[in-house]
């Protein structure tokens, strides 16, 4: 039987087929705490799981239908943390005293206590755990948060430059070992400083917050982001080619130069830079190859000007072309004219407007090429030969 207990109020479970025992129990603790009853063990073990508030469990040892040692078992063998750690305090008979005190401590105990028990000695006894439960919980909750500020960065969330490049290594790993592909997004905040300089410091933590939403706002689940530097971001992309990490990049750099930013009174706009590096994935391939590509992509973006990202044609790994950057916000393709239309312009001596379509015309027109090379014509195979050449290049 529970009863309405006052906020903050420890809540203890007394669990005796005596309601004689029960009643002095809790005339003693009803000051100090909130507290619960149960005549048997099975009736105690629906209220722990029910009532996430109890704390201590006073138990009699000798009870119908489940006895105090089957609670005690139930209790350090349950998988639930809150349940196996419970303190419990086992109240037995003094007639059976040092043989019932043995085998409790044996079969986890947290304490004993001899009946009859007097006001001051049981006070003192559960004092003395929920005070140690307290000390317990705050340790665990000190170390949780300190191991999350290990690897968080405190103002925007996202992982530190330490925890990023664990994880980056870590997911290299994978993709070396399962043959996987990967790659890596480095975003930059173009002139930062000076907008810094011209705001102020709550006007620089805006923007990188905001950065950090848009970031977070379009990674997949196992995806990986951390902010890397000052006012540099990463993101580390398991299994996605050049293709999908360029788009993503080009995607997040849109969102940033398009949304506004506030602080201090003053709506500002900014834009950002990326790196793309899709590596090569090798046996010898290094995380901080990747570290080195991305630096190098982004430098090459603050040349050009920023608002822009960068990336390799190929490869990092073949060192067969440099990185050339592309345009944040690249116009729509133009669509191409068919190849008849192409043919009516050439007769028509107005080749010039056809040429940007060369490449894919081309594309289009090789598969004809093809059947006509199946007729063993060795000047076609030759001319096919050359045309694919030229594209590869």
């Amino acid at each position: 039987m529970n009863e309405l207990h006052t906020v903050g109020q420890p809540r203890i479970l007394v669990v005796d087929d005596s309601r004689v025992i029960r009643i002095a129990a809790k005339k003693i603790l009803k000051d100090e705490f909130a507290v619960s009853e149960a005549s048997h063990g099975e009736e105690a073990w629906e209220q722990i799981n029910d009532d996430h508030d109890i704390c201590l469990i006073v138990s009699d040892l000798s009870m119908p239908y489940l006895d105090g040692m089957g609670l005690l078992a139930r209790l350090r063998e349950a998988a639930d943390n809150r349940l196996a750690n419970m303190p419990v305090i086992i109240v037995t008979g003094a007639e059976d005293d040092e043989d019932a005190k043995s085998r409790a401590f044996a079969a986890g105990a947290s304490d004993f206590l001899t009946k009859p028990f007097d006001s001051v000695q049981l006070l003192a006894h559960i004092r003395s755990h929920i005070k140690l439960t307290e000390t317990e919980n705050r340790l665990a909750q000190t170390e949780t948060a300190i191991a999350t500020e290990s690897t968080k960065d405190k103002l925007t969330g996202l992982s530190n430059q330490k925890s990023f490049a664990e994880r980056g290594r870590q997911e290299l790993a994978y993709a070396i070992r399962h043959r996987n592909e990967l790659s890596a997004i480095f975003i930059n905040i173009d002139g930062f400083d000076q907008v810094f300089i011209r705001y102020g410091k709550p006007a620089g933590e805006a923007i990188l917050k905001g950065v950090a939403d848009i970031v977070a706002e379009n990674v997949r689940r196992e995806d990986s982001a951390g902010r890397v530097g000052l006012a540099r971001f990463g993101l580390i992309l398991p299994s996605a080619n050049s293709i999908g990490a360029r788009q993503l990049a080009v995607r997040i750099c849109q969102q940033i130069a398009g949304r506004v930013f506030a602080a201090a009174g003053k709506r500002f706009k900014i834009t950002a830079s990326a790196g793309v590096v899709s590596p090569e994935i090798k046996r010898d391939s290094r995380f901080e190859d990747i570290l080195a590509d991305g630096q190098r992509f982004l430098e090459r973006a603050t040349q050009a000007g920023g608002n822009r990202v960068v990336f390799d044609l190929q490869p990092a790994a073949s060192q067969k072309s440099a990185a050339e950057p592309a345009v944040q916000t690249p116009p729509p393709p133009p669509s191409k004219p068919d190849i008849a239309k192409a043919l009516a312009l050439i007769r028509s001596d107005e080749a010039e407007p056809i040429k940007k379509y060369l490449d894919e015309l081309v594309k289009d027109i090789l598969p004809l090429l093809e059947l006509w090379q199946q007729e063993d014509n060795a000047e076609a195979a030759s001319a096919i030969a050359q045309i694919k050449t030229q594209l590869e290049n």
